[in-house]
This record gives structure tokens, sequence and C-alpha cells, in this order.
């Protein structure tokens, strides 16, 4: 498994545009598992698992990496190709259906982050620390704000390369960073 992937195709970024297949990667704990397997992680149908996890697969996110006969039966184990997906809109043209697209792949992302927070609140106690930086109103050009999310994105990978497996004494994390363009606040300030 790689460590990350890079994705740049439209295909690729439109089939994690939908929050069932960001749970879908989930439920593989980057571990070889059947369709069968993740439909009882997740609790949902075979048959819907299995369609969503061959149209990861069809673009490149998941893997086959092995297959098992047993009574006749062949069993598929698919993987995710790597721990980390990256979306590098700058290497496309974003027309209208790529701008959609990656709206929604952020929404999915962000949705997909918030329900690991509220899952934290809700089912962790103890020690666990649950930091959060809010920083806002900052102006940037495109440039600075690409400049430092490539920062953020280096510091965070340069320090977590090597945490992802799990190890005694360690618990396991989410990590999330976000720039978030804002519209202008109309004041008194700017209308002058």
């Amino acid at each position: 498994m790689k460590d990350a992937i890079v994705l740049k195709d439209l295909e690729q970024i439109k089939a994690i545009s939908q929050q069932y297949r960001l749970d879908v990667i989930d439920a593989f704990d980057n571990l070889p598992k059947t369709a069968k397997q993740v439909a009882e992680i997740m609790g949902e149908p075979h048959g819907r698992v299995n369609y969503h996890i061959k149209m990861l697969e069809k673009v490149g996110i998941l893997e086959l990496v092995e297959e098992v006969s047993k009574l006749g039966v062949v069993e598929k184990y698919y993987c995710p190709v790597a721990y980390k997906i990256l979306i590098d809109s700058s290497a496309v043209t974003l027309d209208d259906v790529m701008d959609d697209t990656i709206s929604k792949v952020s929404l999915a992302l962000f949705e997909s982050v918030s329900k690991d927070f509220y899952e934290s609140i809700e089912l962790y106690t103890g020690n666990i620390s649950r930091k959060i930086a809010y920083s806002a109103d900052y102006f940037l050009t495109e440039t600075e704000a690409k400049t430092l999310n490539h920062e953020i994105s280096r510091i965070v990978e340069e320090f977590l390369k090597d945490k992802t497996e799990p190890k005694a004494g360690a618990d396991r994390y989410t990590v999330a960073h976000m720039l978030i363009p804002m519209p202008a606040k109309k004041n008194v300030e700017n209308s002058k």
C-alpha cells in the first residue's frame, strides 16, 4: 500500500464525492477485506457495498489484492491503494462540472471529519485530547493560501509518516486541516 494517492482525474474525484463511498473506504481500515466483510462492518446490504467497491476499484482507489477459493466460492479481497487520498485540483481544468465535483468532495470529507469528531465525543471517555485550532479572518492571496496549505500538509505528513500502524501506548486519531476561502465581509471601511 502506498503512503498517498493524488487524485487528478475527474472520474476519481467524482468517485469519492459521495459520503457513502468514503464510508466504504474507511471500513477497510487499511486492511484487505471482502465486500461481504465491509458490508457486515457497515451494516449495509452486500450488493450495495459491492457495487461501490467495484466503482472505487474501476477508478483506481481500491485494488483487488487476493482471490481465495473456499468451497467453490471465490472470495475477492480488496484494499485501498494508499493510506491517504489527496486531491490536486490544480492539475485539472476547473470548469463548472469539476468545480461542483470538488465542492461535493469537500463537503463529503468535511462530513466524514465531523462524524469522527462527534463519535469521539459520544464514544470515548478519559483523557483523550481533542485539540481544535480555529483562526479566522486572515487575508491571503491565492499563492499565499496554497503555500500555507502546502506547508501545513508537509509538516503534518513528515510528523505522521511512520505512525500509520497501531503500536503499544498509542491511541487512534483523525488529523485534519482546512483552509476555507470566504466571501469578503461587507463593512463600513470597504464601502467608503
